[in-house]
Order: structure tokens, then C-alpha cells, then sequence
């Protein structure tokens, strides 16, 4: 009898939970669903703390793959004249990142006006102004560099071909007015050479951000005339 009465019970309680399951919204089955995945990843961090981890760290002196070019930031400088007539003397002030770079797919270039100016960005940098402008924009993380040079004889830089190695100048403008940059977050996207979907041309397409760091801003020191 005790038996079947806990049978019962039991079917009771489950009819009632089902009935109440019945009255929930679709908006709040997700927000369960969130939930249990929010708990469930807390001990390795959270949902935050993974998608950090995801891209890799850009660090000083540190080679990165970043295809199709492996990657080594050197030195983030800023200066109003960069003493060359390509980067000249300005009201504002230019944000340039050296960094070393070499082509590693064997049997095409990076062509300078898509992926290699699609290369790196600068981050949370106020008062920087797209190319060809004077105009401040709210938020630098998605504007090309103004310029990139090769930092050996500051010519601009043409295509990287495959497997030459360069150590190139990025260079971003800053508005006058804007507060001098300490430090600066360097983010350096990937891309994939496929074909396009509306037609068969094919390039370096789909830019994603594939690794970040910060790096101190120091001032930059003209080379003396010789």
C-alpha cells in the first residue's frame, strides 16, 4: 500500500510540474538555457573570461602567425612630424606601429590596398580620422591606418610579395585637441584567399580579429641629419 500511495505521489507531483512547464514563455526558456550554460561555465571563468582567452596576445618582440603574413610588433610611437615627407609635420599628432612582417603563403602577394592596410587596427584611441580626412571619429577600432610605409627608406609600401620580410611603419592620424595616447591597443586580423560569392574573383577576404595587446606609446625621436 505504502508503495503505491509513493507511486501517486509521485505521479501527482509530476503532472503538476508539467503543467506548470505548459504556462512558460519561449523568452523565458532561453533565459534558463542561458542561465544553465552561465553556471556551468563559471568555474573556468565565465562566458567572458573564454572568449578572451580565444585570441591570442600580441606582445612585443613576439611572432604571431596572422595569415597570410607572420607578425612581430616592435615599438608604438607618436609625433606631430615624423621628419620624412610622407608623415611631414601636422597640427595633430600621427600614431604609427612598427612591426615586422613577412609573407607566408608561398605563391601570392598581400596586395597593400585590401589585406595589408586591413591588417592592423588601433583600439580605443580618441580623435582619430580616417583617410584622407581631418575629422575626429568616436571610435578608431575600425579605421584603416592613413598610410604604411617601410621603415628602412619611409617609401610607401607596395604589395608584400611571398616570403620577403619588411619592417613596416602603420600610420594613423590623430586630430589636434586629442589627449596624447600612453599606451595603445594593437589588434591584428587574419583573412582567408577565396573566391567571391557574386562573382569569380578571387582575394583575401573575411578579416577577423585575430590576436590583440596593449603596448606603451612613446614619443618619437626624429633620426639625426647626417
Amino acid at each position: 500500500m505504502d508503495g503505491g500511495t509513493d507511486s501517486l505521489r509521485a505521479t501527482g507531483r509530476w503532472g503538476r510540474a508539467r503543467q506548470w512547464l505548459a504556462t512558460l514563455t519561449v523568452r523565458q526558456w532561453l533565459l534558463a538555457a542561458f542561465l544553465l550554460v552561465l553556471v556551468g561555465s563559471s568555474p573556468f571563468g565565465g562566458l567572458r573570461a573564454q572568449r578572451a582567452e580565444a585570441t591570442p596576445t600580441l606582445s612585443v618582440g613576439v611572432e604571431q602567425t596572422v595569415a597570410p603574413v607572420r607578425l612581430t610588433v616592435t615599438k608604438v610611437r607618436f609625433g606631430s612630424d615624423l621628419g620624412v615627407p610622407q608623415a611631414a609635420k601636422i597640427d595633430g599628432r600621427y600614431v604609427v606601429v612598427f612591426a615586422k612582417v613577412t609573407g607566408t603563403d608561398e605563391k601570392r602577394s598581400v596586395p597593400m590596398y585590401d589585406a595589408l592596410r586591413d591588417l592592423l587596427r588601433i583600439e580605443q584611441v580618441p580623435g582619430v580620422t580616417k583617410p584622407f580626412s581631418t575629422d575626429p571619429e568616436p571610435s578608431s577600432d575600425d579605421l584603416r591606418p592613413d598610410t604604411i610605409l617601410v621603415a628602412d627608406d619611409a617609401e610607401r609600401m607596395g604589395d608584400l610579395a611571398p616570403g620577403l620580410t619588411y619592417t613596416l611603419a602603420f600610420v594613423w592620424r590623430q586630430a589636434p585637441g586629442q589627449p596624447v595616447p600612453t599606451s595603445v591597443r594593437v589588434a591584428a586580423y587574419s583573412h582567408t584567399f577565396r573566391q567571391a560569392s557574386i562573382d569569380d574573383t578571387y582575394d583575401w577576404r573575411d578579416a577577423t580579429r585575430a590576436a590583440v595587446g596593449t603596448f606603451p606609446a612613446t614619443a618619437y625621436e626624429k633620426p639625426a641629419a647626417s
